[in-house]
């Protein structure tokens, strides 16, 4: 009788510590890892740590416990996308493929306010979590600084045809032709200047012509003394 009671209780010891080398069986029927057994895990990545509205992300990742015939790891992951200000930007479920799985995000809609920090939230029941995050801006610097340089290049063009419209003494100034200084100066100089010399002139040209006249006339008048002399006598 002692050595049956010594025989079940050896067994008893012996099976405790199968169970806790190899791992313990849930409720489930699934195996509990033990000490020197790695624990499932789930993973997540995106193709680029950073992306601009518009552009298509990457999200993959695997699992690695799967068995396609086991129905406690064979099936869909969940996919959250959370924007900087923790609402939620789209979730979706991906199926597994040999362990793995891999879908696309459109980084483009109302929900993409933010420019930030956006984390994809991935999880497969409730004990497998993983997370990873990227970068999000709505437009890239450069294409600001090229649009500016265009619409720079687009104004010298058109000051540059309005100045050649400008005539010669005049300058483009607020789109407007105006006359220069110097030329305003040159006017002014040359008006003023040209009054008096005409009528000094004019002047000249009136006392010269009386002077013909009355010398003609006292020509004539000699002429007729000397005519009327002579009859006299």
């Amino acid at each position: 009788m002692k050595a049956i009671l010594l025989l079940a209780l050896s067994a008893i010891i012996l099976s405790q510590s199968y169970g806790f080398a190899y791992g313990a069986v849930d409720v489930y029927g699934n195996p509990i890892p033990g000490p020197n057994v790695d624990v499932a895990t789930i993973s997540v990545t995106t193709d680029s740590s950073s992306y601009v509205e518009g552009e298509v992300i990457t999200v993959s990742g695997s699992v690695s416990d799967f068995k396609e015939s086991d129905p406690y790891t064979n099936f869909d992951v969940t996919i959250r996308l959370i924007a900087p200000n923790n609402n939620i930007v789209s979730i979706s479920q991906v199926s597994l493929d040999d362990g793995f799985y891999s879908t696309s995000i459109l980084a483009q809609g109302p929900l993409w306010k933010l420019d930030g920090d956006y984390t994809i939230s991935v999880s497969q029941g409730s004990d497998r979590n993983a997370s990873t995050t990227f970068t999000f801006v709505h437009s890239t610097p450069e294409e600001v600084v090229e649009e500016v340089v265009e619409e720079e290049e687009v104004i010298e063009v058109y000051e540059e045809e309005l100045a050649e419209k400008c005539g010669p003494g005049t300058h483009l100034e607020d789109g407007v032709c105006i006359l220069d200084e110097s030329s305003e100066s040159e006017t002014v100089s040359t008006n003023t200047g040209s009054v008096p010399t005409e009528g000094f002139n004019s002047w000249i040209y009136s006392i010269t012509f009386t002077l013909l006249i009355a010398f003609v006339i006292a020509i004539f008048l000699f002429l007729i003394s000397r005519v009327r002399g002579k009859k006299t006598v």
